[in-house]
């Protein structure tokens, strides 16, 4: 992944409680899973309970079997990509957690009812 910035240009900001070079990762037993939504590509998103909230999240387990030679590329760049997308129509990603043996990687992000492929299959039987 490329950090190199241009000119003048400052890193995208996170949010202020989101400092894992210094909190480090919290684990996902910290998330009460409550159903799984989907199964994709590079990981499966779970709907879960921030256990000390109540609050829920989206939960991505990412694919981390095929990979020998460490974190995968395509999870590097989604992650990357989400923490710098700041917009309302796009999944804010909160932060990153880790499984209790440290070999299962999860993006836990907001949660929303629908998804973009529902919404558009959906559309598209309207037609």
């Amino acid at each position: 992944m490329d950090i190199t910035l241009e000119k003048n240009s400052s890193p995208p900001l996170l949010p202020k409680e989101y400092l894992p070079a210094l909190q480090g990762c919290r684990s996902v037993e910290e998330f009460q899973c409550l159903n799984r939504i989907e199964e994709g590509t590079y990981g499966v998103v779970y709907r879960a309970k921030e256990k000390q909230t109540d609050e829920i999240v989206a939960l991505k387990r990412l694919k981390m079997e095929k990979e020998k030679e460490g974190f995968p590329i395509t999870s590097l760049r989604e992650i990357s990509t989400l923490l710098k997308s700041q917009h309302p129509n796009i999944v804010t990603v909160r932060e990153i957690v880790v499984g209790s043996n440290m070999d299962k990687i999860f993006i836990v992000m907001d949660y929303v009812e629908h998804d973009m492929k529902s919404l558009m299959e959906t559309m598209r039987q309207k037609k």
